[in-house]
C-alpha cells in the first residue's frame, strides 16, 4: 500500500494540481481496509452510521479522481474500480444499498454521474459487465427516492446527465420535475435561495452552480435552452461572487458548511469547465489557484496528510451535525479543472489578479454589502442576517452577525450565558441583567445598496431595534435605534483578533483599538452614541471559538445599561492588517426629534429615526 505524502504541493499548473490531489487522495487511499467499500479516516459518527460514512469519503475522492480519469490512468486506478464494482453489488456484503428516502447516499450518487459522464467509455471498459450494468442500475434507483427541496435537487440531474453521455436509459421526467423545483427557488441576478425561504450562502457557489455550470456543458445538446439559461444565471453570480474573495486567495467565511474548504472556489472551477465566457480564464484561473494555496498552508491535515473537520484548522466546535470524518473532501470539488488537458486555453492563460472592485458593493438577495478596505488591508462583509428554516448548529454566528471578515473570520458561541462565551464579536447583545444574552435572529429588512444596509430585528416583543450598518472608506458604522419596554444590558463588539498570550495583546482604552503582537492585526471600536457613553473593555474568548485561529480571540466591547426607553448607539469600527497611525477622525452628530446627522469623512449622513 503506497505510503501517503503529507507535503501538499501548492499548485501553479495543471502538473502541480494533480500532485496536490493525489498527496491529497494517497493519505485517505492508505488508510482503506476490507471492512468497508469505502474509507473510514475518523471515529466521528454520523447519524447515518459507519457503513455509508465509509462510502461518502470515498465517493468525495472521485470528484478530484474522475476529472483525471477523463484524460490519463491513476496508479490506483485498478484498486478504485474493485472498491465501486464492489459498492453497487447487491450479492456483495459491501454493497452500499438503494437510497432511501432523505438518504445520504442520494448526495453521494451525483459524483457517480459525473464519472460516467467524463470517464463513461474508461468506466464501461475497465469494469466490464456485467459490473457496468449493476452500476447504471444503481444510479437509476435514485429516481424513486425522496429528496429534501433544496439544492439536493441537482444530485439526480447529474445522474441523469452521466446516463445519458454514456449512452444508458435517462429519464426526461426526472429532469423535467428537478428543474421546475429548482426554477421555484430562483430569486434573481443570480441567486438562488437553497429550498423555500432558505439563505442564500455558499451553496449557490459550491452546489447550485457549480452542478448548473456542469450540467450546462454537458447537456447543451439535447437542452440548449436550459443550458444556455443556467449559464446566464451563473455570469449573473459571479458579478457578485467575486466579492467574496481577497486578494491573498482567501475566501470570506459564512453560513454553514465551511468544513468543505476549498470548495469556496468551486464555482470557477465549474466556469472554467463550462467555458464561461463571461469569466476570463486567467481571473478564474488565478482565484482558483491562489485560493488553493491558501488553504494549503493552513494547518487542516492531521498527521497523516487528511483533511479535518474544521475550517482554518482542526475544530469539532463549527461541525455541522451531518458531518462525517470524510465530509470535508467536498473540497476537492475545484479539482474539476483537472478534467481540461495540458492544451485547453484555461491552463495556457496567464494567471491574473482580481479585476479592479469597488470598494463597496451591495448583494441583495443575500443580504450582504462587500467591502474592500484598502488602507486597513481587509475584505469583509456587512450582514443583514438571515437564518435557515432548519436550525443547525451556530446558526446565529454563522449567519447572523454584522460582519463576516476573510482575515479575522468570526467566532462561534459556546453559551448564551456570559459575554466571553457568547460570540460577542460584530454584533450587538441585550441581556435582562441575567447574563443570558440575545442577539439578532429574525430580521426584516429596510434597505440594501452601496451605501449601507438598514434592517429590523425584535428580541423581545416589547424591544424593537433598527440597525443601519454603514461602510465608510475605511471601517463602517453602526447606528441603532432602540425602543425598549424593559431595562436591559447591551454589549455591543468589534472584529476578533488572535490572541496567543493574554498580555501580548495590547488594548488602549482611550481609543478602542486591540492589537496582536504575534500577527500585528488590529480591532477598533469607537463609541460616539449622542445620549450615552459607553465602556470600552476587552471581552477574552476561549481557545477553538474562531472559525480562522485555533487560539483565544480578544473583541472590543461597548457595555451600557438601557433604562426604557429609545436609546440611539452609534459606534465605528475597525479592523483589518494595517492599524491607522492616527486616531479616528471625531464624527460630529446633530440630533433631532426625527432625524440623526453625522458629519463625517466629508459626507454628511442623515439617518431617519
Amino acid at each position: 500500500m503506497r505510503q501517503p505524502d503529507t507535503q501538499l504541493t501548492l499548485p501553479k499548473s495543471r502538473d502541480t494540481l494533480r500532485s496536490c490531489f493525489n498527496s491529497l487522495f494517497n493519505a485517505v487511499w492508505s488508510q482503506r481496509n476490507d471492512q468497508y467499500a469505502g474509507i473510514l479516516t475518523g471515529n466521528r459518527v454520523p447519524l447515518y452510521g459507519k457503513k455509508i460514512a465509509a462510502f461518502e469519503t470515498f465517493s468525495r475522492l472521485m470528484w478530484g479522481f474522475f476529472p483525471l480519469l477523463a484524460g490519463e490512468d491513476h496508479p490506483d486506478s485498478e484498486a478504485v474500480l474493485r472498491m465501486l464494482a464492489d459498492g453497487t453489488d447487491p450479492s456483495h456484503p459491501h454493497y452500499w444499498g438503494e437510497p432511501q428516502d432523505f438518504d445520504q447516499r442520494s448526495v453521494e450518487m451525483a459524483v457517480f454521474g459525473l464519472g460516467l459522464a467524463l470517464a463513461g467509455d474508461t468506466l464501461r471498459q475497465r469494469l466490464g459487465q456485467p459490473a457496468f450494468g449493476r452500476l447504471v442500475i444503481w444510479l437509476q434507483s435514485l429516481r424513486t427516492a425522496k429528496i429534501p427541496q433544496n439544492n439536493w435537487s441537482f444530485f439526480p440531474l447529474m445522474v441523469e446527465a452521466g446516463l445519458y453521455r454514456s449512452g444508458e436509459a435517462w429519464s426526461q421526467a426526472t429532469v423535467e420535475k428537478h428543474f421546475a423545483l429548482l426554477d421555484s427557488f430562483y430569486l434573481g441576478d443570480g441567486w438562488y435561495s437553497d429550498g423555500p425561504g432558505r439563505p442564500c450562502d455558499y451553496y449557490n457557489g459550491m452546489a447550485l452552480h457549480f452542478y448548473g455550470l456542469i450540467w450546462a456543458r454537458l447537456m447543451a445538446d439535447v437542452y440548449p435552452s436550459r443550458c444556455q439559461q443556467l449559464r446566464e444565471r451563473a455570469s449573473l453570480f459571479a458579478k457578485d461572487f467575486i466579492h467574496f474573495f481577497d486578494d491573498e486567495g482567501a475566501a470570506i467565511p459564512y453560513g454553514r458548511s465551511m468544513t468543505y474548504r476549498f470548495a469556496q472556489a468551486a464555482f470557477w472551477s465549474a466556469a472554467a469547465f463550462a467555458g464561461l465566457e463571461t469569466v476570463p480564464a486567467g481571473v478564474s484561473k488565478g482565484i482558483i489557484l491562489r485560493h488553493l494555496r491558501y488553504w494549503l498552508k493552513q494547518d487542516i491535515t492531521d498527521a497523516r496528510g487528511i483533511l479535518t473537520v474544521g475550517y482554518g484548522y482542526a475544530n469539532e466546535i463549527m461541525a455541522e451535525e451531518y458531518n462525517a470524518p470524510g465530509s470535508p473532501y467536498w473540497a476537492l470539488k475545484p479539482f474539476l479543472i483537472l478534467a481540461l488537458d495540458d492544451a485547453h486555453p484555461f491552463w495556457q492563460s496567464e494567471e491574473l489578479p482580481l479585476p479592479e472592485r469597488p470598494a463597496h458593493h451591495a448583494i441583495k438577495h443575500a443580504r450582504q454589502l462587500a467591502v474592500d478596505d484598502r488602507q486597513s488591508g481587509h475584505h469583509y462583509l456587512l450582514n443583514a442576517g438571515q437564518i435557515p428554516g432548519k436550525s443547525y448548529a451556530n446558526s446565529e454566528s454563522k449567519y447572523a452577525k454584522f460582519a463576516y471578515s476573510s482575515l479575522l473570520g468570526f467566532n462561534l458561541e459556546r453559551s448564551r450565558y456570559g459575554l466571553a462565551l457568547n460570540a460577542c464579536d460584530s454584533t450587538l447583545l441585550l441581556s435582562e441583567h441575567d447574563d443570558y444574552w440575545r442577539g439578532p435572529r429574525d430580521v426584516s429588512i429596510v434597505r440594501i445598496d452601496d451605501n449601507g444596509i438598514a434592517l429590523c430585528w425584535q428580541p423581545w416583543p416589547d424591544v424593537r431595534i433598527k440597525t443601519h450598518l454603514i461602510p465608510l472608506r475605511t471601517g463602517h458604522l453602526r447606528i441603532h435605534v432602540i425602543d425598549t419596554g424593559r431595562a436591559l444590558n447591551c454589549a455591543e463588539g468589534g472584529f476578533p483578533v488572535p490572541v496567543h498570550e493574554h498580555p501580548a495583546t495590547a488594548f488602549d482604552v482611550e481609543s478602542g483599538t486591540i492589537t496582536s503582537a504575534e500577527t500585528g492585526y488590529f480591532t477598533r471600536i469607537n463609541d460616539f452614541s449622542p445620549t450615552v457613553k459607553r465602556a470600552c473593555a476587552p471581552v477574552i474568548s476561549p481557545p477553538a471559538s474562531n472559525i480562522v485561529f485555533p487560539c483565544s480571540s480578544a473583541v472590543p466591547v461597548l457595555t451600557h445599561e438601557l433604562t426604557p426607553g429609545r436609546h440611539i448607539l452609534c459606534c465605528r469600527i475597525d479592523g483589518g492588517r494595517i492599524a491607522p497611525a492616527a486616531p479616528p477622525v471625531p464624527i460630529n452628530i446633530s440630533l433631532t426629534p426625527h432625524l440623526l446627522e453625522l458629519d463625517l469623512d466629508d459626507q454628511l449622513l442623515v439617518i431617519p429615526l
